[in-house]
Parts: C-alpha cells; structure tokens; sequence
C-alpha cells in the first residue's frame, strides 16, 4: 500500500514537472513575442535601435532602404533592366563609384545617334577605368518602347562592346529615377544631351551636354580619379577654356545694333537666360518673351549686374536690330537682356553651340536654358510654365555656390 502511494506521489510530481516546462516554454516564447513586439514599436519610432544584452530572445532587424547619393540628389534603388534583358541593381552597379550616365531613346533621329557616337568615343578615351571604378550607363527615357532587345540592336549601330549599360524597365520605375535626376521631360522629344558625371557618395558632380568633345569630357571625368591632386585654380583656368573654345567668340549683334561675343561677352562669369524667338511668331514667343519681362520685373537691379537675358532670333535674315529693338520695346526690355541676331552663319552657329540649332524657325523648342557660367551648372524649364516656376529654376542657379561643378557643352 506503501509502494503503491509513492508510485502515486512520484507520478504526480512527473506531471507537475511536465507541466512547468511546458508552461515555462511557452512563458519563454511569449517574451519573445513580447520582447520583438516591443522592438518593432521601436522600430518604427526611432527608425533603429541595437539589441539589448540579455534578452530572452533577439528579432531580425529588416535592411534599411538602399539610396545612393549623387550630388544634391538622393536616388532610390529602382529595379531596372538592361540590354541583355538581366535585372540590374542600380545600387551594386555605381556604389562608390565614377559615374558618366546620359539619356537617350531608340527612336529618336536627333540628338541621340550623336550621342551614342560621343558616349563610345569617350569609353575609349577613359581606358582601363571603364568597368573597374568607372561606370558608363545610358537610361531610357521611353521605357514602353525601349525594350532590351532595341537598345542592345541601338548600341550594336556604334560599335559599343562591352563596358556600356543601357538601362530601361518598368515606366513607373524609370520616371521615378529620371525625376530624381532632374532629366524627366513629359515630351521626350524635348529633353536635352544631358550628361551627368560625378563619383556616387559625393558632392561635385558635373551636369554638362553630351554633344560637347568626348576628350573635354574625358577631363573632367579624369578629375574624379585624380582628386587628390587637383588644383581648383588650375581646373577653373581649363574648364573656362574648355567653355570659351566650345562655344567660340563668334559674334552677333544686339538690339541696339552693338556687336557682342558669344562667349567673352555674354556668357563668361555671368548666369544667364537663354530663350529661342522670332518676331513674327504669334504662337509661343509672345508668351514666353512676355514671362522674360516678368522675370525681368523679378530681377530688378541684378538684371544687367549679375543676370541677363539672352533671346536669339531663329530667323536673322528677317530679324535684324533696328526691327528688333522696336520688337524688344513691346516687352519693356531693360538694359541686360539682349535680343541677338547678326550674319546668318553666326547666329546658326551660336544656336548650333546652344542645342537650339533648327533646320527651319517654326521648329524651335521652348525650352529656357538657365545658367550660372561660373559654377558650370545649368538647368532647363519650359518656357511655358507659369513664371513662379521658371524664377524658382532661376533662384537655384543664382544660389548656387560651387555645389556642383557643371561645364556646359
């Protein structure tokens, strides 16, 4: 009877133990979940914390979102696709690195095909960087149409090989990343040869036209390799006369009929506003030379002192200074904002060096090129926009203070 009342009390002790492990288990796990519940609140207030020591448990942190750094611009990581149809991580591929990114579509017969030419010539120029710390890319700014087979069929027409990534994908995906680039046009037919080039994770990056010489493109990407040595009064002199021999002295005359060049006189160390026009226009010139004035009303005494305006005529043949200086009349023009003409090879060439060459005046954009010529940066708007727009653009060039070193052409 004896033995049979231990057998009892052991097999009930046996049950008890089971249970408190089973109850203590579960105690654990429940601080667990209490614990990561805890955290995760954490993480959501104040976006990272370390794990404690001690703590019955430990919960995965998730990744922090992937941005890259280029300039004033923070890109998010958007999945895109190249042209041999591989998924691409925009993060991987230009992490730390030198950068030379332009913009193009397949079907375009303009400024595209010249600038696939200049994009392999300099790949050739930068050598033994391309691929090891250099990164050359050219995104699609028509996605829908762009597929990987067209631009691989696109970059094959110059000769490209291998060390050149053409990039399209979801539309979603690359509106997304040309917005934060500041290259988005909703007219595609309307963007402009724009290069970007500048090392990811750092500030002075350079915003300059992609029809400019592939060996003054090759300098300043030079410049990223050999920062350790670069001289800044040095860099300036070269880059000034890299500029003055891009855009020539070649002259025009202003409104006034005073004989002006192109680069000593009306770009060098000044930010200016350059606009396409012609008199006879009733369509769209009106109205952008009439947002010019306003603009003008907005400068005050910094117009003719530290900003001006420069309208050149796509038809000099018709447009000479006595009818334009009645023409400037209607839109109050004050002294710094020059309507320009002259010799027709002259103004063709002036318009050739500033992207606005066309083959006929009716063809002319309404893109407002806005720069400041002595911190090399520059930036587009359409002259359309409402005036509070194009003076915003305006105010960010005239800030800007040595941010972004920018070689225009």
């Amino acid at each position: 009877m004896i033995k049979k009342r231990h057998f009892l009390y052991y097999t009930l002790i046996a049950l008890l133990l089971v249970s408190f492990n089973g109850s203590a288990q579960t105690s654990k796990e429940s601080c667990c979940k209490k614990e990561n519940k805890k955290k995760t609140s954490k993480k959501r207030r104040k976006k990272a914390k370390k794990e404690k020591k001690g703590a019955c448990c430990s919960a995965e942190m998730p990744n922090e979102p992937k941005v890259l750094k280029m300039g004033d611009m923070q890109i998010p990581d958007v999945e895109l696709v190249n042209q041999n149809g591989e998924k691409v991580d925009l993060y991987k591929l230009v992490k730390g690195k030198v950068v030379a990114l332009n913009f193009v579509f397949t079907t375009c017969t303009t400024i595209c095909p010249p600038m696939g030419v200049n994009f392999v010539k300099l790949k050739e120029l930068m050598g033994n960087h391309v691929d090891d710390d250099l990164v050359m890319i050219s995104v699609s700014i028509d996605p829908t149409t762009d597929t990987p087979e067209r631009l691989k069929s696109w970059s094959e027409k110059f000769d490209a090989g291998s060390g050149w990534h053409l990039l399209t994908g979801d539309k979603q995906n690359v509106d997304i990343l040309l917005k934060k680039l500041n290259v988005f046009t909703p007219l595609i037919e309307e963007h402009a040869p724009i290069i970007l080039m500048g090392k990811e994770g750092e500030d002075n990056w350079i915003r300059t036209n992609g029809l400019g010489k592939p060996e003054e493109l090759a300098s300043n990407l030079n410049q990223y390799f050999n920062a350790e040595e670069a001289q800044p009064e040095g860099k300036k002199v070269q880059n000034d006369q890299g500029a003055e021999n891009y855009f020539t002295n070649v002259k025009l005359l202003n409104q006034n009929g005073k004989e002006v060049q192109l680069y000593k006189d009306l770009l060098k160390d000044k930010i200016v506003i350059i606009n396409p026009f012609f008199a006879e226009c009733t369509g769209t010139c009106p109205v952008m030379n009439r947002s010019m004035e306003k603009v003008q009303e907005y400068l005050g005494d910094k117009l003719g002192e530290k900003v001006y305006i420069l309208s050149i005529t796509v038809d000099p043949e018709n447009d000479q200074p006595g009818s334009l200086k009645e023409y400037a009349k209607l839109f109050n023009a004050k002294d710094g904002w020059h309507f320009l003409s002259g010799d027709k090879e002259n103004v063709e060439l002036a318009l050739k060096k500033l992207g606005k060459s066309v083959a006929s005046r009716e063809e002319h954009d309404t893109i407002l090129l806005i720069g400041n010529v002595s911190t090399r940066l520059w930036k587009k708007v359409n002259g359309l926009a409402p005036v509070e727009d194009i003076i915003k653009v305006l105010e960010s060039v005239i800030q800007d203070v040595e941010q972004t070193s920018f070689n225009q052409h």
